[in-house]
């Protein structure tokens, strides 16, 4: 699976959401993309966040040792004692706010 596979047949803004959060990440540290079936791995030694790309928004995995309370937030799962997955839903680049860089990097930082 590649990038190009992923994002065929997804609104332009689903590609540029992602896209700036590979800026966001660039301004953070190294890190690994794993391309996967039907979804994309941000690695820092660990999966730190997973983008799950839909016909007209970017649903966003970021995993945290608690719980995130947020407004773009859909579902969050309890996947181990200290680990959460918390999705996200982006439906503009704009979305990106300094509140989620900040969440970001903590979890980035949580994986390394």
């Amino acid at each position: 699976m590649s990038e190009d596979d992923l994002f065929s047949n997804k609104g332009s803004n689903v590609y540029e959401i992602y896209l700036k959060i590979l800026d966001l990440l660039k301004e953070i540290g190294p890190f690994e993309i794993e391309f996967k079936k039907a979804s994309i791995h941000l690695l820092n030694k660990s999966s730190f966040g997973g983008v799950h790309p839909k016909k007209k928004w970017l649903d966003f995995i970021l995993v945290t040792n608690h719980q995130i309370e947020h407004e773009k937030i859909t579902k969050i799962e309890q996947v181990s004692k200290n680990r959460f997955h918390n999705n996200f839903r982006f439906h503009s680049e704009d979305e990106l706010n300094q509140e989620f860089l900040f969440l970001l990097k903590e979890s980035y930082q949580l994986m390394s």
